[in-house]
């Protein structure tokens, strides 16, 4: 399970007084991947340093656009921020720069360890290193992390797995564009590859409540909107919305089977609107109301 952790002592120092929330992952996705919002609202935060903190790689990426000052050399160098800017570095790279206005950022800290596990998951080439020209655009990366803002903002709220999947997707596409590790997106015949079936599947099977869209769903497979959908009915043999009522209606069954719970309450459980969709959705998968079908399988 994920957890909501404080934010790390060596950040809160490094960033004192701006607001910051966490998130680590669970160790089934990795070595324990961290997710941070820093965000400041006033201008001339001030300077930031940071030493030796680990050897994990820091990705940084902007959600605003700032004006900031970096020390290279104990040189300055000014640099704006573009909004969905990205930087990486080492944690044990020493870092200096002056905020001078307004920032929010998200932080990605991914563990080399985890990394490794990736690429022995998903056969991937070994990842050794990261690396991207400053402030470089990097709009997937940018719509995953818009896509755990709101666990972010309310943590006990947020889906576990929903989390640790997007958290997947980041570490997949960082591998393969600034780690040099080439991943087939999808298979010659234009379905999907098996890790991209296996995400989409358990990302919107994972919270039956949270209506997650197919465009975050898309976004977590490296995919466009319109291809995600093609490819995955021409893998799974159906379009990902009837999948999920269909997945739905099997949620359904187990309820009606081995709870009390009145249709009505089941609906409510398994994502329906209200029990005039659950019948709906039911009968044309089924065959009979779900009411009908309780009594005949329970007789």
């Amino acid at each position: 399970m994920p957890q909501w952790p404080d934010a790390p002592p060596s950040l809160r120092h490094v960033y004192p007084g701006a607001s910051i929330q966490a998130i680590r992952t669970s160790p089934a996705c990795g070595a324990g991947l961290e997710i941070l919002r820093v965000g400041y609202a006033l201008p001339d935060f001030g300077e930031v340093r940071s030493e030796d903190d680990g050897d994990d790689f820091l990705l940084s990426l902007s959600l605003t656009d700032s004006q900031r000052v970096q020390y290279e050399g104990g040189r300055p160098h000014p640099m704006p921020v573009a909004a969905e800017a990205l930087t990486i570095r080492r944690a044990s790279a020493p870092y200096r720069a002056e905020l001078r206005t307004p920032f929010d950022f998200l932080y990605f800290r991914i563990p080399p360890k985890s990394l490794e596990r990736l690429s022995e998951d998903l056969g991937l080439p070994h990842v050794g290193d990261l690396s991207c020209l400053p402030g470089q655009s990097d709009p997937v990366l940018a719509g995953l992390g818009n896509a755990l803002l709101p666990a972010l903002d309310a943590p006990g709220t947020a889906d576990p797995l929903f989390i640790d999947h997007i958290a997947l997707a980041v570490q997949v596409h960082v591998a393969q564009k600034y780690g040099g590790a080439a991943l087939c997106q999808a298979p010659a015949r234009g379905g999907l590859a098996g890790w991209q079936e296996k995400l989409a599947k358990d990302t919107l099977a994972s919270d039956l409540l949270a209506n997650v869209s197919i465009s975050d769903v898309a976004l977590a497979c490296g995919l466009s909107r319109s291809y995600f959908i093609k490819a995955f009915r021409q893998t799974v043999g159906t379009t990902p919305h009837r999948w999920l009522l269909e997945h739905r209606v099997e949620k359904a069954k187990l309820m009606l089977l081995n709870s009390g719970r009145s249709v009505a309450e089941i609906a409510g459980d398994c994502g329906f609107s209200d029990q005039a969709h659950l019948t709906r959705v039911f009968a044309s998968t089924v065959g009979v109301p779900p009411a009908a079908w309780r009594r005949q399988h329970r007789n």
